[in-house]
Order: structure tokens, then sequence, then C-alpha cells
């Protein structure tokens, strides 16, 4: 693509690539989700076909339009895929090393940060973003309370330890 067609392109999908990178840093960097893509997405595509068929913009243009909303979606949706996989490695290695615990000392530990260095070099992260929703949640106040965001801000994966199974809080 020469220079002069990339300047085209940039300048009648400014928005596009501007929004699509607002998205990206909101949902994927920050959230670790694609839960506002899920609201924003179909309506940037709609929109999208709308102006082009307004504008009868030329078929170059009408596609990156059309196609950047999709693939906004598409990299959340599987950049949420594996963060969810990687939080439920990690939440199985966390439980783990606090039935370890518990079984060498009859009493769990108080912090997670009590796990290092014996089990962990530092304790595992949920899922690899900025916000507060990237870190597991462990209280211990008599009987202990395990869990981690799966949708933000509610559906928290929580683990029983009295029954040792898994299930959501909301």
């Amino acid at each position: 693509m020469s220079a002069a067609r990339l300047r085209d392109y940039f300048r009648g999908n400014k928005r596009s690539v501007i929004g699509a990178a607002v998205l990206l840093a909101w949902d994927g960097v920050f959230g670790g989700t694609y839960m506002t893509a899920v609201l924003v997405c179909p309506i940037w595509f709609i929109v999208s076909l709308l102006k082009n068929a307004i504008e009868g913009s030329n078929w170059r243009l009408a596609l990156a339009r059309i196609v950047t909303p999709v693939l906004t979606f598409w990299l959340l949706w599987t950049n949420n895929t594996i963060q969810i996989q990687v939080a439920e490695a990690n939440a199985l290695r966390v439980v783990a090393a606090l039935e370890t615990y518990h079984a060498a000392n009859g009493k769990f530990p108080k912090k997670l940060d009590e796990l290092v260095p014996q089990y962990f070099n530092s304790v595992p992260v949920a899922k690899y973003c900025f916000g507060p929703w990237g870190r597991f949640t462990y209280i211990n106040s008599g009987n202990p309370i395990f869990f981690w965001h799966v949708i933000p801000p509610y559906g928290r994966k929580t683990y029983d330890f009295e029954n040792r199974r898994w299930g959501y809080l909301d």
C-alpha cells in the first residue's frame, strides 16, 4: 500500500482506528475482558454499515470500516479467553498451595503472601491486566474465602475450602 493510500485510509477511518485503540486499552489492557466490546462493537458495526451506505465510500474504505469493529471484538474475545485460561490455571495452583499449607500447619494462612517463598516466588496473578480484577482475592478471618473475577465487577468464581469445590458468588 502506498503512503498516499495509507494516508487516505487513515483519514477515512480515523475515528474507527482511535475507537479500536481506546476499546483495546479499556477492555483488554485495563479490564482483561471483552465486556465493553460486547455492547459497543455491534452498534459500531451497524453504524459503519450505515455510514458506508450514506457516503457511498470506495470499497477499500468501506471494508476497513466494517472489519475494524469485527477485528477489535475478535481480539478482545481472544484475549478474554486466554486470560480466563491463565486465571483458571493460576487459581488451581494457589488453591493447591493453600491446601498444602493447611495440611502442613493445621490452619490456612492469613494472607496469600505467606505462601511466598515456600510455595511461590511471588503470588500469581489472576489475569494479566492493570485493572482491579487482575488479582486473586483471599480473605481469612476464620473461614477462608478465595475468589477471582471472571466477569467484572461480578461473576466471581469462588473456592469452597470446606467442600473442596468451585462455585460462583454472583
